[in-house]
């Protein structure tokens, strides 16, 4: 759908009482829009039990991850279950878990999981007993029985079962929705979350999100707004991003007492509408040529 006329559809629910809300419902229960999501939460797993394996070695299994806004699926709490065997961790800020979508998920770890299963060295027959353990569910109890805890707000991480217990924080395109006060008191909580030598490692997306829907945009075209133009744009519960780019999530993660590694996921291609650097707003020239050439960055930050 082009971006416009979707836009032009967003901002007439938006004007309804609980406009945004309503939006998301009709987009979650009703179009069906988190269908693929089971996918790219068994797709980006793989990396992060790599990443345990090269921190705690023989111990990889025995953390515990949080998936951090795991969205309306419950995948990626069947995947956690697939590559750990310590208790899991699954929050949404938007109480977003629905039930539509628990046979997806189900049919994405039986399609996915043994591969998995087989990397991170799970036990003999774990996805035939995840299975079993979630057919006939609901999303909590589903998780519930393979050993994954979900809550509705990102708090439940402060909570003595959690807090300085987690081994692995990852969250996957979520942290670009949070403004850069949350982001600041997010990767706080998250710090205190993790147990000494914990790791986290977040996908981020710099891109500007209109050009999904219309490639004839440069992807970093938001950052030519002025902060009125970008306000009245991206300014409300459904559209906003901010406008983080590689260096300024590297100097975040730096200040919460974190090692920090940028890994360059997607890079901004000839092939891509070009944005010369003098069309750009102040705040965003003279910028390391890594923030130009980086759309999406994965970040590897380590406590200490």
């Amino acid at each position: 759908m082009n971006w416009r006329v979707k836009r032009a559809l967003r901002h007439a629910v938006l004007c309804l009482p609980r406009g945004a809300e309503l939006y998301r419902w009709l987009a979650r229960e009703v179009a069906g829009t988190n269908a693929r999501m089971p996918y790219k939460w068994f797709r980006v797993l793989p990396a992060r039990v790599e990443l345990l394996q090269a921190r705690f070695g023989p111990q990889a299994r025995a953390q515990r991850m949080w998936c951090y806004d795991c969205g309306a699926t419950m995948a990626a709490g069947l995947a956690m279950a697939v590559a750990s065997d310590a208790p899991g961790l699954l929050t949404s800020r938007r109480a977003e878990l629905s039930d539509r979508y628990c046979e997806v998920s189900r049919r994405v770890l039986a399609e996915k999981g043994p591969p998995l299963a087989e990397m991170s060295r799970a036990p003999e027959g774990r996805v035939a007993r995840l299975l079993a353990a979630s057919e006939g569910r609901d999303a909590v109890a589903a998780l519930r029985a393979v050993g994954m805890t979900y809550a509705p707000s990102h708090a439940a991480a402060q909570e003595p079962e959690w807090k300085g217990r987690i081994g692995c924080i990852f969250s996957g395109g979520t942290l670009e929705h949070y403004t850069p006060e949350e982001l600041e008191s997010e990767v706080a909580a998250m710090a205190q979350a993790l147990q000494p030598g914990g790791v986290m490692s977040h996908v981020v997306d710099h891109r500007d999100h209109r050009w999904h829907a219309d490639k004839g945009l440069s992807p970093l075209a938001h950052l030519t707004l002025s902060e009125e133009d970008f306000g009245r744009a991206f300014g409300n519960r459904l559209e906003y991003h901010n406008r983080w780019l590689r260096s300024d999530y590297a100097a975040l993660f730096t200040r919460h007492g974190f090692h920090v590694e940028g890994l360059e996921v997607i890079a901004y291609g000839p092939e891509l509408p070009p944005l010369p650097e003098a069309r750009l707003a102040d705040p965003f020239r003279g910028r390391p040529e890594s923030d130009y050439r980086c759309l999406v960055t994965r970040f590897v930050a380590t406590r200490p």
